[in-house]
């Protein structure tokens, strides 16, 4: 199957927004019921109004990759730069954020998220980044597999607790 990784562009933005989506319903699915407190509704609501917002104000410091299998978009990356603060005491100047990653359960498995990371890597190697952060969730084994595949290293552990 032909996987083709390309920037996001203007007609896109639905498409984005739908991802972001259901990239939260992917991890509301898998979290703890614990954390399923609050009016999911509202919480989608949210992440639609900031989806909006971020391909709206997309720029030279951020970029969207949408994937695509065989013409079907089935997934998309968002990749950051930013400038880490200077009291950061584990390293300052601009980074990278490997921000999101999502691929449809149906394109899993053809290699979409490794393209879809190599694609943001490479533009922001374009941009002078030498060094990438990301999050990924304790439970995401898949994710985690994939980053440590491909150098990522954990360096910092969040811990919480519900009371």
């Amino acid at each position: 199957m032909e996987v083709n990784i390309r920037r996001a562009v203007d007609g896109d933005k639905q498409i984005y927004i739908n991802f972001a989506v259901k990239l939260s319903e992917y991890n509301r699915a898998n979290h703890n019921s614990e954390c399923k407190y609050d009016k999911y509704e509202f919480i989608l609501n949210s992440i639609q109004k900031k989806a909006q917002e971020t391909f709206t104000n997309r720029n030279e410091q951020i970029s969207i990759f949408i994937a695509e299998l065989e013409g079907k978009p089935v997934g998309y990356a968002l990749g950051r730069i930013f400038e880490e603060e200077s009291m950061a005491d584990n390293g300052t100047g601009r980074m990278g954020l490997f921000d999101e990653l999502f691929v449809d359960g149906e394109a899993r498995g053809f290699g979409v998220g490794q393209q879809l990371l190599n694609k943001t890597i490479s533009w922001m190697k374009e941009k002078g980044i030498n060094r990438i952060k990301l999050h990924a969730y304790s439970w995401n084994n898949q994710a985690k597999r994939l980053y440590e595949k491909n150098g990522f290293r954990e360096y910092a552990v969040s811990y919480e607790i519900f009371m």
